[in-house]
């Protein structure tokens, strides 16, 4: 199948975007949750999409279940936060990257929503990693732990599924042009001041690329 293909985000979290979480931690939790239940119901939807691909209906449904785990984790943080779980919250992060997803024959149009969503996972796990420093010890800084752990393994495991079903060219050119859509949705803000784990980045204190 050739050489394992590796994914680096064009653009480093600052640690300014994470002091804005703690300071709006509430509303944080909230997001955090929609977008584990999200997070679901994609992996289920790529298993309905491809039935007959047993390694990836092994594969999703596993991670489908993970990622519900961590929604019901999610939600009994925002209970004791008093924030309210909004299911059907538009996340403009992850529609900029979908937009990019226009394939409509396969192989390139799963690889494409594979690889999407292992960005999404690679973004959610550095986005976890730069929020750990500043959570007091405890409970939350435990289950963020748990939380990047498991991220920074689901993002390879759908670029592996990727590259089984579409070879390493396909995923690197894909990975490529989805990475600097990535780049821009985490640039531009479009104005929002929202806090969300895929929030764009603070106007001030942007780090350059990795």
């Amino acid at each position: 199948m050739g050489d394992v293909v590796e994914m680096r985000l064009r653009k480093k979290t600052p640690e300014s975007w994470a002091r804005d979480v703690i300071a709006h931690l509430p509303e944080f939790l909230a997001d955090h949750a929609s977008c584990e239940l999200q997070a679901s119901v994609f992996a289920l939807s790529l298993v309905g999409s491809y039935p007959e691909d047993q390694r990836l209906v092994d594969v999703l449904s596993a991670l489908a279940a993970e990622e519900l785990r961590h929604f019901r984790k999610a939600v009994r943080e925002c209970r004791r936060a008093g924030a309210t779980v909004k299911t059907r919250r538009k996340n403009p992060y992850v529609a900029r990257l979908r937009q990019g997803c226009q394939s409509r024959t396969e192989p390139a149009r799963a690889v494409e929503l594979l690889v999407t969503a292992a960005i999404i996972e690679m973004r959610s796990h550095e986005r976890f990693t730069a929020l750990l420093p500043l959570l007091p010890d405890g409970r939350l800084k435990r289950f963020y732990e748990e939380l990047a752990r498991a991220e920074e393994r689901h993002g390879p495991a759908y670029l592996d599924l990727a590259q089984a079903r579409g070879g390493q060219a396909l995923v690197e050119s894909t990975l490529e042009r989805l990475l600097d859509i990535e780049d821009e949705a985490v640039t531009d803000s479009g104005g929002s001041r929202d806090i969300a784990v895929h929030s764009p980045m603070p106007a001030r204190g942007t780090a350059g690329e990795n």
